[in-house]
Parts: structure tokens; C-alpha cells; sequence
């Protein structure tokens, strides 16, 4: 079932002005949420054009990059591109990578790498961006955290270009992380052999 669109009516007040600023902008209530896999695959289906951008919303990563991110995909250099905080030309400033996340980010990364074959510097950076055409080609089945990593296995597997491109991350500003970091792990390293391994299926 689709979920509704809000009428300008029905939109938070914050995002009023907002609308009148950019009038393509749309605003989509997604009840029920089962997760941040299902909230971007719910976005994706909502949107109209050919190239698509994810960003977290705790204002940990920095809109104002977001050409920067694109411009690979743009320029016809790439079919993926994933913020990476472990590149060269990154800025990880102070508090962005707390405690066990950043070594825990790096082991995540280089595992999904040996599965693929295919160095990856970031794949749970939450900043993102891809043609339509790469998440319209596999079954995409993550509803949770582990769609981090399945967008970019499953866009090697079907043979797209994947790229990472630096991004600067800053100490969240809002809201509070669910992330249990060792069951996190755990799950996502299952996740990634069943995304390297099982069949890819038709699109979703």
C-alpha cells in the first residue's frame, strides 16, 4: 500500500516556507515506518526523477555537498556514489565518530570489499546517491539498518559503477542513535554474505 502524500495543508509548519521556496518539493508521512531501509525504498518510489540522493536527517552530514556527491553520476563517471568518511579529502570533525564506530565502520567496509572484490571505503556513511536505474534492477529486501549495505553489493553484483567520493561528517545535532553497535555488526555481517551470495531476484 502506498503511503499518502500530505497536502500543503497538512504539512509541519517548519516546512511551509519551504515549499514556497521550492515548490517541487514534496512531503511524505510514512505510516507505517518499519525501518530506515523502508523509509528511503518509500522515497525512492515517491520520487520523479532519474537520479536519486539519500542524506541522514541528524545533520551529521552536510547538505550543502550534496553536488559534490552527484557530480560523479552527473558527469556519466558513475552509476553509485558513497559518502565516504575514510577518504582522502574527508573531514571527520571532533565527536562525528564516536567511540567503537569508526574501527567498527572500517572492519564493515572491508568486509563487504572482500565479499565484492571491490574496494569500499564507507558503506554505512548515510549519504548517498545512485541512478534509478541501479535500485530498479535487484530485489531490494532490507526494511532495517542493513539496506547500507545492500544497495552497494547488489549494485556491484548487477554490475554498476560504484564509486566513493569524501564528505565532510559533524557530531549529530538532533535526534538520538538506535544503532546497538555489537548486534549491529553482527547482523550486518550476515546480511552482506546473504547479499553477496543469494540469487538477486527481479526488481522490486
Amino acid at each position: 500500500m502506498r503511503p499518502p502524500v500530505a497536502s500543503i495543508t497538512s504539512l509541519p509548519a517548519p516546512l511551509a516556507p519551504l515549499l514556497r521556496r521550492w515548490p517541487g518539493l514534496r512531503y511524505v508521512r510514512n505510516r507505517p515506518d518499519r525501518g530506515k531501509g523502508h523509509a528511503v525504498s518509500v522515497g525512492i518510489r515517491e520520487s520523479r526523477h532519474d537520479v536519486l540522493a539519500q542524506i541522514d536527517a541528524d545533520l551529521q552530514f552536510l547538505p550543502e555537498e550534496l553536488p559534490r556527491l552527484l557530480a560523479p553520476i552527473l558527469e556519466g563517471r558513475a552509476d553509485m556514489a558513497l559518502g565516504s568518511r575514510f577518504v582522502s579529502g574527508s573531514a571527520r570533525r571532533e565527536g562525528s565518530v564516536p567511540g567503537l564506530r569508526g574501527p567498527g565502520n572500517r572492519a564493515m567496509s572491508g568486509f563487504a570489499s572482500a565479499l565484492c572484490g571491490r574496494r569500499m571505503t564507507d558503506v554505512l556513511a548515510g549519504m548517498k546517491a545512485w541512478r534509478r536505474e541501479v535500485t530498479a534492477s535487484f530485489d531490494w529486501t532490507s526494511d532495517g539498518y542493513s539496506y547500507e549495505v545492500e544497495l552497494p553489493i547488489k549494485a556491484l553484483r548487477r554490475g554498476f559503477r560504484v564509486v566513493d567520493v569524501p564528505i565532510t561528517s559533524d557530531p549529530r545535532r538532533t535526534g538520538q542513535s538506535s544503532v546497538r553497535v555489537v548486534r549491529t555488526a553482527a547482523r550486518l555481517c550476515a546480511d552482506m554474505v546473504r547479499f553477496r551470495l543469494w540469487p538477486l531476484g527481479p526488481a522490486r
